[in-house]
């Protein structure tokens, strides 16, 4: 969480690394939202599915899910995972995609490539996606955004609505299972996102 080391590993989910107790006291109020969820989280349905954290609009807390990452192999441009977000977001709605590969409160660097530039030279990049449309589709202000920043006693900086999807990115077109460390930067960035 602090770029300090050497680091102990959360004892419940074994997801997010703490350099010592105050370090993870601090983290504790966002880190509880999915600890016990990520720790009890059912069994990978199949190889295809990859953990991801969905922010429902009408919850107060975000969720684990298990996202199906289809393997396709179409074209001239190889093979690439199609990621099944519309089960979440609504068959009718268009993605969108932004990612975040640098968190400024911390000032960690997540990777050194941005995804639309292609693949990664190390590091990984969270996916956020959500509806394209959703300042003017009528989606409600997502309170699964607005209940994970208040935790961190902050704000969010832009209005999101609608639902989202966070997946952790090894590559433009691949994904990883997500980590609880992860969700700590995917909080710093709802909180500096359009400040």
């Amino acid at each position: 969480m602090c770029n300090k080391k050497p680091a102990n590993l959360c004892k419940q989910c074994q997801s997010a690394w703490y350099c010592s107790k105050d370090c993870q006291k601090n983290d504790w109020p966002s880190h509880k939202l999915l600890c016990k969820l990520f720790a009890d989280q059912e069994p990978r349905p199949s190889d295809a599915h990859k953990r991801a954290i969905f922010f429902p609009p009408d919850k107060e807390n975000p969720q684990m899910i298990w996202l199906l990452c289809e393997l396709m192999d179409e074209g001239d441009d190889g093979p690439w995972e199609y990621r099944r977000v519309h089960d979440y977001l609504g068959e009718e709605y268009l993605p969108k995609t932004t990612y975040v590969d640098h968190n400024p409160i911390r000032n960690r660097r997540l990777g050194s490539g941005f995804p639309l530039s292609g693949a990664f030279k190390d590091g990984y990049s969270i996916a956020m996606t959500y509806r394209d449309t959703f300042l003017v589709d009528g989606s409600t202000i997502n309170r699964s955004v607005l209940g994970s920043a208040e935790r961190s006693k902050s704000y969010p900086g832009y209005e999101w609505r609608g639902p989202i999807i966070a997946t952790r990115e090894i590559d433009n077109e691949f994904r990883e299972d997500i980590t609880l460390g992860d969700f700590r930067h995917i909080v710093d960035f709802l909180i500096t996102y359009g400040n």
